[in-house]
């Protein structure tokens, strides 16, 4: 491809992903693109501000159709609501900008030395999206650093081989029956904020863990259960024994299953712990009772153990963070700079009264943090951002 058409693809890309239809495929191709350098990142979060293109849209459309501009002008003003911020009110116009942004990456492209929104101007230290790392605690004590694209071989007490490639943690058992009576070795992976990670466990179940999150298990499965512990958000894909069922201890439920796919959130500094599943079924024991779910549903559990079966969920946004994005629907400031904080390991600090803004949209977690605060500022809030601690004003 010409370097002038791979342009322009990436620029169409930029406007499918804005307008949320952009594929799997796709995406993984805009972020192998934005992985080659620093530069294409860049370039990725001053196409996707807001500030820019509007800014753009205004000056092309002087120069082409006035009227149409101050159209579009009207929509955006009907946007900016004291109480309410639609994002994706914004983002469902990217197709008129699509060729703006072919035209303004190319642009770009002749001159990298244009003038950077107010927003980058302070972004002398970068604050990078999360990455794969994370520390792995064996059994015997010892820490091991698990890096992106370090690869390790280890041996545990038992004889379970631990490798760590391609940015995932894989456990094999030995091959020699289990002794029921065997004290398993347990390990630790803790992945802390800024981190995510991947780790098959030694009877071929799957997980991913999100940032800010610790997984204990142990290194070989005995007895008559595979009992972990998490304190976090995973997503697991469970092997499939009917007779050593599957158990997720979190500090408020026991999470049951014999082979299935499902996502629990169980952060100590969230109010509910949320089981999802996608596939199979998944018996939920809290101090208040037991359910049973089924594929489509999600258990709620509150501080006092209550549970609450709900099939209203939009299991897209559930993932999200599995499968790269920021999806947010009618979700408030503090939540969403709670998400923020865990992925780019930042400390949120609110000054004043915040008001009770909601907000809706879609981003990739690749961004940058100050190409995600930008989607906040039509709020009228305002970040003053010192090393790792970010505060917000209105």
């Amino acid at each position: 491809m010409e370097k002038t058409e791979r342009d322009i693809y990436v620029a169409g890309l930029i406007g499918k992903l804005l307008n949320g239809d952009i594929s799997p495929d796709e995406h993984l191709w805009l972020e192998n693109w934005m992985d080659e350098s620093e530069d294409n990142r860049e370039l990725f979060n001053k196409l996707t501000d807001p500030d820019h293109l509007e800014k753009q849209l205004k000056y092309w459309n002087t120069i082409d159709n006035n009227a149409a501009w101050q159209k579009l002008q009207g929509k955006l003003d009907v946007i900016e609501t004291p109480r309410r911020f639609k994002y994706l009110s914004l983002l469902k116009y990217a197709a008129v900008v699509l060729l703006l942004l072919s035209v303004s990456f190319l642009l770009y492209r002749g001159n990298e030395r244009s003038e950077k929104k107010q927003v980058n101007k302070i972004a002398q230290t970068p604050i990078n999206p999360g990455s794969n790392h994370a520390m792995l605690i064996l059994d015997n004590g010892q820490k091991v650093t698990l890096k992106k694209h370090q690869n390790i071989s280890l041996s545990e007490k038992d004889g379970t081989a631990v490798s760590n490639q391609n940015d995932v943690l894989t456990y094999k058992q030995n091959g020699r029956d289990a002794d029921a009576a065997q004290t398993p070795a347990f390990n630790t992976i803790m992945v802390p904020r800024g981190g995510e990670y991947q780790l098959i466990l030694a009877d071929g179940s799957k997980v991913w863990m999100n940032s800010a999150s610790t997984l204990k298990y142990p290194t070989t499965f005995i007895g008559k259960e595979r009992k972990v512990y998490l304190t976090g958000e995973a997503y697991f894909e469970v092997a499939k024994n009917t007779a050593m069922p599957f158990i997720v201890k979190t500090n408020k439920a026991d999470v049951q299953v014999l082979g299935t796919h499902f996502n629990v959130m169980a952060y100590d500094d969230e109010l509910n712990c949320k089981t999802t599943l996608l596939e199979g079924s998944v018996r939920v024991q809290s101090s208040s009772g037991v359910n049973v779910i089924k594929p489509g549903q999600q258990a709620i559990i509150n501080n006092q153990g209550q549970q609450k079966i709900t099939s209203d969920i939009n299991i897209e946004e559930e993932m999200a963070w599995k499968n790269g994005f920021f999806i947010f629907k009618d979700a408030g400031i503090k939540g969403i700079m709670q998400q923020a904080a865990r992925w780019y390991d930042l400390d949120v600090v609110y000054e004043g009264d915040i008001p009770e803004i909601q907000f809706s949209g879609k981003m990739s977690r690749k961004v940058d943090f100050y190409g995600f605060v930008n989607i906040l500022k039509y709020a009228g809030l305002h970040f003053n951002i010192k090393g790792k601690t970010v505060t917000i004003t209105k």
